[in-house]
């Protein structure tokens, strides 16, 4: 019996040969290709949903303010985990692969400098400059300074936060929604939506401590902290989400959102010495004893950067 191989042009029929309708630009087909294996449930991505919403409850009511970066790293390493082991991600869908981290500290370097280029122009301009400041700045030791710019907001914000809404939730997003129309659009859009969402209870406190809010009476105040910053940051979002698809990598919105941060409150931490320095001290407060104070900066229940 004479055995002859069959040769055919037609590629095999999997998911990842179906046409890619992202909905997004041509430069996203290499890295928005549908999953091998698509997960139409819900409870994966609702898992993680449910977790982030008890863990900003945690950082912003309860807590102490020394347990906000190893709780927030934990978190973000379980969500990772999660994801790999409930939805299948690989490093790939979750902005982790190695091969891709050339291009985020590229594309993230880039876009952190042009924001202190900005943030430098925007503090020289007179009229801008007290849309920087931030009471929450006021006082604040060099040491203390340090601590935040180079552990609190790199490690306890930026990378926890780019984590879960530039990785995971886009990943699991993309899976749930990868047998409908421009899929990997809604995943992205759905993720950014919620970042917005996470910062309403940071918002609540901004306008107590903002001077162009104080203005306003204190309902209103509230209402345009929270409004402009669920907008606002739902708009960063989806910045953050373009940068990832770009580079790859999760690292360069990690990099660009440490660096909106951290620039933002060196600003408020400047100008605050420079108005204390032209009001001169403050009244000591008598009726607080210095033992209570130094407990209350260590243990206080903390509000997050943005």
């Amino acid at each position: 019996m004479n055995l002859r191989s069959t040769v055919t042009n037609e590629p095999p029929s999997r998911p990842t040969d179906l046409p890619h309708d992202h909905g997004g630009p041509g430069w996203w087909d290499d890295l928005s290709v549908r999953p091998a294996r698509a997960e139409s449930e819900a409870w994966p991505a609702a898992g993680v949903v449910v977790a982030l919403t008890a863990s900003n409850v945690m950082t912003n009511r309860v807590l102490p303010r020394w347990a906000y970066v190893p709780w927030n790293v934990g978190v973000a390493t379980g969500l990772v985990w999660w994801a790999q082991a409930t939805g299948g991600c690989s490093g790939a869908e979750l902005g982790l692969a190695r091969r891709h981290l050339l291009g985020g500290l590229r594309w993230g370097a880039g876009a952190a400098a042009a924001v202190g280029a900005f943030y430098a122009a925007g503090a020289a301009i007179p009229g801008t400059r007290k849309a920087f400041r931030d009471d929450r700045a006021d006082r604040v030791g060099v040491g203390e300074l340090a601590w935040r710019l180079l552990v609190e907001i790199p490690l306890g914000t930026a990378l926890t936060e780019e984590v879960a809404f530039r990785g995971v939730l886009p990943a699991l997003f993309r899976r749930r929604f990868a047998s409908e129309p421009n899929w990997a659009v809604r995943a992205d859009v759905t993720a950014a939506g919620l970042f917005g969402l996470w910062h309403i209870l940071p918002a609540s406190a901004l306008a107590n401590s903002n001077p162009k809010l104080q203005e306003l009476p204190t309902t209103s105040a509230r209402l345009v902290a929270v409004a402009s910053s669920v907008t606002g940051t739902s708009a960063a979002g989806l910045a953050f989400t373009w940068l990832r698809n770009r580079s790859g990598s999760v690292l360069a919105p990690v990099l660009l959102h440490g660096a909106i941060n951290s620039g933002a409150y060196t600003i408020a931490w400047l100008l605050g010495r420079e108005w204390a320095e032209a009001e001169g001290p403050r009244p000591w407060r008598w009726d607080r004893p210095v033992r209570r104070a130094v407990r209350g900066r260590l243990f206080r229940r903390r509000v997050t950067d943005a």
